[in-house]
């Protein structure tokens, strides 16, 4: 589909909250569970659990650091949602960039974990909240409004979505926010040791074609729902809506994966067949890359992927968050540039790669050409 005109990022902001959780704090979380699960089966005579249930809940920060990359993690307080830490990120963008909230023509939230389940949506509180106006000379003014979610692939889906809307919306916020601690099970592993919070705005504003950043042939998408249940959250949602007390007891209403099956699937895929896909349809190849950004769902397993990429010719940077935040899903690849934003200088071709649940994988290729002005709240 061709656009008369292009799409520039002018600044990103990201924000994580203070409290500060080590993977010591995890593992003690996880083995506190295992006990209440020992004393629980004691009191109603069930059989103890089998070794296999036991691993469930034993870690450590050897294991984290050796099998997952992450040295620690942020989590939210009390009452915040993923609204609160887009807010923060939001103000801190503005307020850096100098911009007024007058400015903002829409809102793209990418997130999965809405501040509320059903409504009000996410980009309706971001806009009350920011005080972009609605209303001009008595009429009602033309606003984008959108809340997206592709699992790991949100703020990736987000960042296309304003790309595709810009003919209406001059400068639109883009937002990738997720409090994952509200989704862990703490009877498993998988996810209690990777998960965090954050939250972060990216400007994305419209320029002439000549100076796009990205085009038509550099944005990639690919579904496959085969092993959608390899990551999943067995109840909850409009297929089975009702919580049982049990389900609550079990973290059945929160996440659970077969951490195993997504690296063997996916690693060699991202590394393999979809960059592949990629690169072709932006006619370009892997030693004309000077940066990637990979989803930080799992350190250890991306630098696997870098390590098969580079032997196959990549020969740029790799930016990420360096495992000090965990996965924090529509948020990891805008806080990585942000963290990073000494490297993003014009003239550098970067590409911006997000996979996970679904399964799903969402990947853009830019070419920065102007200046980009980043901020960290942390």
């Amino acid at each position: 589909m061709h656009q008369p005109y292009g799409m520039r990022i002018v600044g990103i902001s990201a924000y994580a909250p203070p409290t500060i959780v080590t993977n010591d704090e995890i593992a003690r979380r996880l083995h506190a569970e295992r006990d209440k699960v020992e004393r629980h089966r004691q009191a109603i005579g069930a059989p103890a659990m089998t070794d296999d249930e036991q691993a469930a809940f034993d870690t450590n920060d050897r294991w984290i650091r050796r099998y997952i990359g992450f040295s620690e993690r942020r989590f939210s307080g009390p009452n915040e949602g993923s609204i609160d830490l887009a807010l923060r990120a939001s103000q801190r963008l503005l307020t850096g960039l100098h911009r007024s909230p007058r400015d903002i023509d829409g809102i793209v939230f990418a997130s999965v974990t809405p501040s509320f389940r059903h409504s009000p949506p996410d980009a309706a509180l971001l806009q009350e909240a920011l005080g972009i106006p609605t209303w001009v000379d008595g009429r009602p003014r033309e606003i984008l409004g959108l809340d997206v979610a592709l699992a790991c692939c949100s703020w990736m889906a987000g960042l296309q979505t304003a790309y595709r809307h810009l003919a209406d919306a001059e400068r639109i916020l883009l937002i990738g926010a997720d409090r994952m601690s509200a989704t862990i099970n703490w009877r498993d592993r998988s996810f209690a040791c990777v998960l965090g919070d954050a939250g972060t705005a990216t400007l994305c504003e419209r320029v002439d074609p000549a100076d796009d950043w990205f085009g038509d042939n550099r944005f990639f998408g690919w579904i496959d729902g085969s092993k959608a249940m390899v990551i999943h959250t067995p109840v909850g949602g409009s297929r089975r809506p009702d919580l049982a007390p049990s389900d609550m007891e079990s973290y059945r209403h929160c996440l659970t994966m077969d951490g195993r099956q997504v690296r063997e699937d996916m690693v060699p895929f991202v590394s393999g067949p979809a960059m592949d896909a990629m690169l072709a349809k932006a006619g370009l190849a892997l030693d004309q890359l000077d940066l990637q950004v990979w989803h930080e769902a799992n350190l250890v397993m991306n630098r696997e992927v870098e390590r098969r990429l580079r032997e196959r010719g990549f020969r740029g940077t790799t930016l990420d968050a360096g495992g000090r935040f965990g996965n924090t899903t529509s948020a990891s690849i805008p806080l990585a540039l942000a963290l990073n934003g000494v490297e993003l200088k014009p003239g550098r071709t970067v590409a911006l790669v997000g996979y996970g649940g679904g399964y799903s994988y969402r990947s853009a290729i830019a070419t920065i050409r102007h200046p980009i002005s980043t901020f960290v709240d942390m």
